[in-house]
């Protein structure tokens, strides 16, 4: 969500741009948290299951659906929302 943040808006036009970008406070915040996620994956599949570790890991996918509609006002077609619900008593399901 805080690349999305980040990057929402701008304009880019050539390499520079790009550099520029990345160079943001809150882009390179954004690549830290997402560097510290995976390095915290890895660990967690050390840990548990990646039967059981994987369902948990696809509530990302609703959770930024949601912050996408709430945050960026984004439009989120009801067939969207339906595949969330889905994937929501999936992952429970499979946790079970």
């Amino acid at each position: 969500m805080l690349l999305r943040y980040g990057a929402h808006n701008r304009d880019i036009s050539s390499v520079l741009d790009v550099v520029k970008l990345m160079l943001n406070p809150l882009m390179m915040s954004a690549v830290a948290i997402y560097i510290a996620a995976t390095l915290l994956w890895v660990y967690i599949l050390t840990k548990i299951p990646i039967s059981y570790a994987y369902p948990i890991q696809a509530l990302a996918f609703p959770m930024v659906v949601a912050l996408s509609f709430l945050i960026f006002k984004e439009t989120v077609p009801i067939n969207r929302w339906i595949g969330v619900g889905i994937i929501v008593i999936g992952s429970y399901v499979a946790s079970r």
